[in-house]
């Protein structure tokens, strides 16, 4: 319930839920009008990338907004007025696997359609570099084929709720927003917003859920980097023997080297990927205790260029309170020429250096 507060008479008075219909609001003129102007009102920060899109291919249906989230998967969005209906649900998730193989620049191109539809020109790396902009997940380099569903109404059936319960058993991350309009009594509607599925109880216990067991569904991209990664800890294995840590779907692997918040590092960078890392990072809280641990390995600077007849690039202003020391290479793909270049340098850096470490610790 929502109570209204007349200052004047100093009471409170209790607002009546009522309906869309009741006030002429419509669903596309309206209510989408309404999430793709301010789509935090389901929530979450998203971007929007388009509305109304209906270029699939062989079908001429018709989602109602397509947009983004901080992580960087696609949020396929489907509003129903005031009644979900009984099929939202099946037609959400058919949306979803429409747009399962879209890519950045797919996306990139839509959202360019929209903002010149709206008045602003974009070129599409413009677009691009907005998307990657919003996008919080340093991991990020590809779109998921597992869009999140989000259905969007003021009242939701059984027939919808069920199956929307039994999806997230299966980790299709699907959701319910309830959208509840009130007569305010002066002419005016308020709006309450509900996330009626997941309840936040209940999502709090999945996300601790899904962090105790392994990842059952990585993109191509997670997969190619735990491959990459095994291949290489498993050839410097060979050449150093040490108990190294299992490769995670990441574009990045830590190497420990005893003294805590620093590593060594393999790294692709680039979204793009265009260049590969061998690196040595000093990542403690003080810039200063980074500088002196920094400044011991800088003695033996020269012996390490000679040794990996490379230019060692040294960035003590990486961050506000971080250092680090590296060698790249151009290169973007996993290549056999990559693999071996990758593990003689770091095999070499960690020769020449971990006694430095050894002595510290």
């Amino acid at each position: 319930m929502i109570y209204r507060l007349d200052k004047e008479k100093n009471r409170i008075i209790p607002c009546e839920e009522t309906d869309f219909k009741a006030h002429n609001i419509l669903e596309r003129q309206h209510i989408e009008r309404w999430v793709e102007g301010y789509p935090d009102i389901l929530g979450e920060e998203l971007l929007v990338i388009t509305t109304e899109y209906d270029k699939f291919d062989k079908t001429n249906e018709r989602l109602d907004i397509l947009a983004l989230d901080k992580q960087g998967k696609l949020v396929v969005i489907e509003l129903k007025r005031d009644d979900s209906g009984r099929n939202v649900d099946l037609q959400a998730v058919k949306y979803a696997a429409y747009c399962s193989d879209l890519t950045l620049d797919d996306i990139a191109g839509f959202y360019k359609d929209r903002e010149e539809r709206a008045g602003k020109i974009l070129t599409l790396e413009q677009a691009r570099e907005t998307i990657l902009a919003f996008i919080e997940n340093e991991e990020f380099e590809e779109l998921s084929d597992c869009p999140r569903i989000i259905l969007v109404s003021r009242q939701f059936r059984p027939e919808v709720t069920a199956p929307v319960l039994w999806l997230r058993k299966f980790e299709i991350d699907i959701s319910c927003v309830r959208l509840s309009p009130y007569d305010m009594g002066d002419g005016s509607i308020a709006f309450e917003s509900n996330v009626l599925i997941p309840l936040p109880e209940v999502e709090k216990f999945l996300v601790v859920k899904a962090e105790r067991k392994e990842n059952r569904s990585l993109t191509v991209t997670q997969v190619e980097y735990v491959e990459f990664y095994k291949e290489l800890v498993g050839r410097l294995k060979a050449d150093l023997p040490n108990d190294y840590p299992p490769p995670q779907p990441r574009s990045l692997y830590q190497i420990p080297t005893g003294i805590g918040s620093v590593h060594y590092e393999w790294a692709f960078h680039g979204r793009p990927r265009d260049s590969f890392g061998v690196e040595l990072h000093f990542e403690k809280g003080s810039k200063q205790a980074n500088l002196e641990i920094l400044t011991q390995v800088e003695s033996k600077l020269s012996e390490l260029e000679k040794a990996l007849q490379e230019k060692v690039v040294i960035e003590k202003n990486w961050s506000p309170r971080w250092a680090k020391l590296y060698v790249l290479k151009e290169e973007g793909r996993p290549t056999e020429e990559l693999k071996t270049w990758a593990v003689e340098k770091m095999a070499t850096m960690m020769r020449i250096v971990q006694p430095v470490f050894d002595e510290v610790g």
